[in-house]
């Protein structure tokens, strides 16, 4: 996805506590879409997502980095799918909804006068 890490030159590190201040480092990724999913993680799931996208290893790897079996990896891939699908599918459906009540005060500002 792009421009998702956070740019000029920052530097992907393994974070010394990762349950510390996960919200600050949900702040810098740079697509607005990224923070909400990452609100559905549970702190440790959080924290392997982060691992995975700043180190760049597979996703049990990054599970191992953070304290966790190798198969929560997996798992956490596959909950963030879950989740990202969720919020799109969210947005359209709250831009949908948008657009036709928009429609309808229209109509009746239009017959109104």
């Amino acid at each position: 996805m792009p421009n998702a890490l956070p740019p000029q030159g920052f530097k992907p590190r393994r974070l010394a506590r990762w349950y510390n201040d996960l919200e600050a480092e949900f702040a810098k990724f740079t697509d607005p879409r990224i923070a909400p999913v990452l609100h559905g993680l549970q702190e440790a799931e959080a924290a392997l997502a982060l691992d995975w996208a700043y180190a760049g290893g597979s996703w049990a790897e990054s599970a191992a980095a953070v304290g966790l079996a190798p198969a929560v990896g997996e798992r956490v891939r596959r909950k963030l799918k879950r989740l990202g699908t969720r919020y799109t599918e969210r947005c359209s459906a709250a831009r949908a909804f948008t657009a036709v009540h928009r429609a309808a005060v229209d109509g009746v500002q239009e017959v109104l006068g």
